[in-house]
């Protein structure tokens, strides 16, 4: 025959004024190794409840079964409140098995279903006492992952994979942006130019390169009006558009607009530093 063990478990009631001594009932009972342990309490002491917490032994470190938490309520409901919805502070987990490496196993109700308490009962057994094999628990603690860790990283992963798929999504979005832009004939032209062409049609220069143009034609066509005016002017003489001026005006407003820009834009940097 098994031998029997006398344990004490313990019900804390949080009032209002978190867990304290004096608000908790304190029940001794006799069980062997393994032995299912049925305790009910009456918890219509208490004036108010906010909070329930359950500790199965308060004697050693151990491993208990955890098999039931029903909670009945003022109203006469009595609720079997899940395993998700308790937390304990166990130090290896295979629910609904919890090994505790400690001499302070408790179990906490999720503070919603802890409203207004009238009575609970508990189920459980105590598998182990004193933790002989206390290296090797402490080694499956290392190496273990109780379902909730389990829950957490699932959810990180889930998130993760989301957050991937939302970025994937907005990558191809981007690149379908890309194309429509590129078979536009100013941004094609941007992207193929090489060498001189490539600082003349680049994207911060395209601007500078049309006031350039502006600028030598109307340098062009206003030697062309002084000179197709002036008097008196040889009959034999032909007023034509001269290339070579054209590219020097060109080029010398280019590279002054360029160069006002870039101090303007180096200016602007300096400020927002």
């Amino acid at each position: 025959m098994a031998e029997k063990i006398q344990l004490t478990a313990e019900v804390f009631i949080d009032t209002g004024k978190d867990f304290r001594p004096e608000d908790s009932l304190t029940v001794p009972y006799t069980c062997s190794l393994g032995e299912m342990v049925t305790l009910d309490f009456d918890l219509s002491v208490f004036e108010h409840s906010c909070g329930f917490r359950f500790d199965p032994l308060l004697e050693d470190s151990s491993m208990v079964r955890l098999t039931e938490i029903a909670l009945t309520y003022e109203d006469g409901e009595t609720k079997e409140i899940e395993f998700s919805r308790i937390k304990t502070n166990s130090d290896v987990d295979f629910e609904p098995i919890f090994v505790y490496l400690h001499k302070d196993p408790k179990f906490f109700v999720d503070e919603a279903l802890s409203l207004k308490l009238k009575s609970a009962r508990v189920r459980f057994q105590v598998l182990e006492l004193g933790l002989a094999e206390k290296e090797y628990w402490q080694e499956i603690k290392k190496h273990s992952v109780s379902e909730k860790e389990k829950e957490q990283l699932l959810g990180k992963l889930d998130a993760a994979m989301k957050e991937n798929h939302a970025l994937e999504k907005e990558n191809r979005r981007l690149r379908i942006e890309e194309e429509d832009i590129y078979s536009s004939g100013i941004w094609k032209l941007q992207h193929d130019a090489k060498g001189p062409l490539k600082v003349i049609f680049g994207k911060g220069n395209i601007l500078t390169f049309l006031a350039s143009v502006y600028i030598a034609l109307c340098t062009e066509l206003f030697i062309f009006n002084n000179a197709y005016y002036s008097t008196p002017r040889p009959n034999s003489e032909a007023l034509v558009f001269s290339p070579l001026r054209f590219g020097l005006v060109w080029l010398g407003a280019f590279v002054l607009i360029a160069v006002l820009n870039s101090l303007i834009q180096k200016g602007y940097r300096r400020e927002l530093a």
